[in-house]
């Protein structure tokens, strides 16, 4: 495997230059002339995938000044965007109003804008199979509608998640399959993974630093040129397997820290034992202790999908990846726990489940999102629904759900003030909700975020 010469530790911050790309230094026409395009804003930008990571994405393209496509195979989410109304919670609905009216950002669902467009980030989905397998087939897509249009100059770059490898051995073969084009020369190719933390509102697209691993030296440098019109630092690496690895490893550390602390919340209901106050006390130590969080579950695109991806690649080189394979079993579990908890706390006050009103509070898979990808909402429906209990769920994020062919409307904040329930169990902490109110009208307020671990209320528990 071939490897740009790329220090790591060479890095552009906020007041940085990058370094101009010039013919002297050995840059091809199309490099020196898409270097000009991308610092008078000329260069037309597609984003292929307009969800939770094309979408932002996308609008920090156009208000940096660059006209900007945004190509999704969804009817829907095109028309929406093209009418200004935001459909992820990231991106507000009025500043995409103004970029659309203002011309700077469209959106299609055809690909034959491609012509004409000079940089095309590939932002799609990257689920599991149903045997937990990692599912390229949305890039591959992608690749192949971007082949048909490829031309020189053009710089293509992976955004979506994936093993090593994949930007190498299935993006370029496919962009190279229909043309005598050369990447390197002709044009050029990248991955750079999204880091996006829906929800999130200290860290954005802007500050959030921007790994980039291209193909060749030319490559990482026309597309950290690029990326520097919108983010503060780029951070280019020597190659898009190194990218690769490094997003698997940011999310694979969290997803086992939150297995191993969603293990010991297992071990501490058993005991009797708070882990809140448990976590809470060893965060007072200066050095060596980073606190996790237990919940009802692991959730969103990454957390819980990348780690597949690193266990498939460990496979691919002769290694197991157990301790991947415990997390998730660990993770898995917990929504069961969840269930198992309020089914056995209504059984101490004299109660059942079946039958049961069940108040399930937030269905997004984080705070501050209206993020379902993944959510542990999911399982605990279903295994509510096997034990024959009347559900019902509030988000003020999330007004609708569909699960296992059930369609189900959101309470409204009215709705759950006047309605009378049996308990309730706490998913997702959006705030501005008087939880504790709540917990004095029901026989059982399980709270699996710790939102109300301080509370002295005789309805409430903690996982």
């Amino acid at each position: 495997m071939s490897t740009t010469a790329v220090d790591p530790l060479i890095e552009t911050r906020p007041g940085d230059q990058v370094a101009r790309i010039r013919p002297e230094d050995g840059a091809s026409a199309a490099a020196t002339l898409l270097a000009e395009r991308l610092e008078t804003r000329r260069a037309h930008i597609g984003v292929i995938g307009l969800g939770f990571a094309g979408l932002p994405i996308a609008v920090e393209f156009a208000r940096a000044g660059f006209p900007v496509i945004g190509l999704d195979i969804d009817s829907n989410r095109v028309g929406l965007v093209n009418d200004g109304v935001s459909p992820v919670s990231d991106v507000d609905s009025a500043e995409l109003t103004e970029l659309v009216q203002d011309g700077r950002l469209a959106a299609s669902t055809t690909f034959e804008s491609l012509e004409t467009v000079y940089c095309v980030l590939i932002c799609v989905p990257t689920p599991l199979t149903p045997d937990r397998q990692p599912d390229l087939s949305y890039v591959r897509a992608a690749a192949h509608s971007i082949a048909a249009y490829l031309h020189a100059g053009m710089l293509v770059i992976l955004q979506s998640t994936c093993s090593p490898g994949t930007t190498r051995k299935l993006l370029l073969p496919i962009l190279q399959s229909t043309t005598g084009l050369t990447a390197g020369r002709d044009f050029f190719v990248a991955f750079a993974p999204e880091r996006i933390d829906p929800g999130n509102v200290r860290f954005n697209v802007r500050n959030t630093p921007k790994l980039v691993g291209g193909l060749t030296l030319i490559c990482t440098q026309v597309a950290s040129q690029l990326y520097a019109a919108i983010v503060d630092r780029i951070v280019p690496v020597s190659s898009p397997e190194l990218a690769e690895m490094t997003k698997l490893l940011e999310n694979a550390f969290r997803f086992v820290n939150i297995s191993f602390i969603n293990e010991m919340a297992l071990l501490c209901d058993r005991m009797g034992i708070s882990i809140w106050e448990a976590i809470e006390a060893a965060s007072t130590k200066p050095f060596g202790f980073m606190p996790h969080y237990p919940g009802p579950g692991v959730g969103g695109h990454c957390i819980p999908i990348v780690p597949f991806f690193l266990e498939a690649a460990a496979r691919e080189h002769g290694m197991d990846g157990v301790m991947i394979e415990v997390a998730g079993n660990i993770n898995a579990e917990m929504p069961h726990f969840v269930v198992a908890k309020l089914e056995r706390l209504l059984r101490e006050r004299g109660r059942s489940l079946a039958g049961a009103r069940v108040l399930v509070l937030g269905a997004a898979y984080k705070s501050g999102t209206n993020d379902v990808r993944e959510s542990p909402v999911f399982p605990i429906l279903r295994l509510l629904r096997a034990s024959a209990a009347e559900l019902a769920y509030y988000d003020p994020l999330v007004p609708s759900l569909y699960s296992d062919g059930v369609f189900l409307v959101s309470l409204t904040s009215d709705e759950v003030a006047a309605q009378q329930f049996d308990c309730a169990v706490l998913l997702t902490d959006h705030g501005g909700f008087d939880y504790v109110q709540l917990a004095q009208r029901v026989t059982v307020f399980l709270d699996t975020r710790g939102r109300l671990a301080h509370v002295r209320e005789p309805a409430v528990s903690q996982i």
